[in-house]
């Protein structure tokens, strides 16, 4: 079973990076806009997204941390 849980801790941590690595693309996306978009509802919508991503890497890091004790 540690095997297994190690296994999807490795899946876990690649997907918290690619997560990471999202919202951080998009932000320096939104960053480099000017500040009349940055005030615009696309902008509001990508800040949104944005966000998002961050949530989500953020609870896939609570699972990580939660299973890495059980991967040994």
């Amino acid at each position: 079973m540690s095997k297994k849980i190690a296994k999807i801790t490795d899946k876990l941590d690649s997907i918290k990076a690619d997560l990471e690595q999202m919202a951080e693309d998009a932000q320096n996306y939104y960053d480099a806009r000017s500040d009349a978009w940055q005030e615009s509802d696309k902008a509001s919508e990508l800040e949104d997204k944005i966000s998002a991503l961050q949530d989500a890497a953020s609870s896939v890091q609570d699972a990580y941390d939660y299973l890495i004790d059980y991967a040994d």
